[in-house]
């Protein structure tokens, strides 16, 4: 399905967000997390967008109240009671629309 896709997570272990990043990009990798299964066989750009000091559930609620949606019930937030998924989808926004971005009042 075309659209552009969310991932939410956090980057709290060892080497933080680039050791994070550096490893979803990579090809070749033992899948770990449920993103593995999306990284490993999706096209097109990935970004990493951080948010920091925030939480991703906090964020991934922002982005959903915009109006994106849940593409995969429960995608990688299989630890999180709170989030229906932490895999949202937008079928019009482009990575730099602001309804990805909270702002603080």
């Amino acid at each position: 399905m075309p659209g552009v896709y969310l991932y939410f997570g956090s980057a709290n272990g060892p080497g933080g967000l680039r050791a994070r990043v550096a490893r979803h990009l990579r090809a070749e990798k033992r899948p770990r997390w449920h993103v593995d299964q999306l990284t490993a066989v999706a096209g097109g750009a990935a970004r990493a967008l951080a948010w920091p000091g925030g939480s991703e559930c906090a964020w991934r609620e922002h982005v959903q109240a915009a109006g994106a949606t849940v593409p995969v019930p429960r995608f990688g937030a299989s630890d999180c009671r709170s989030c229906p998924a932490h895999l949202l989808r937008f079928d019009d926004a482009g990575l730099d629309d602001p309804r990805l971005f909270p702002v603080d009042a």
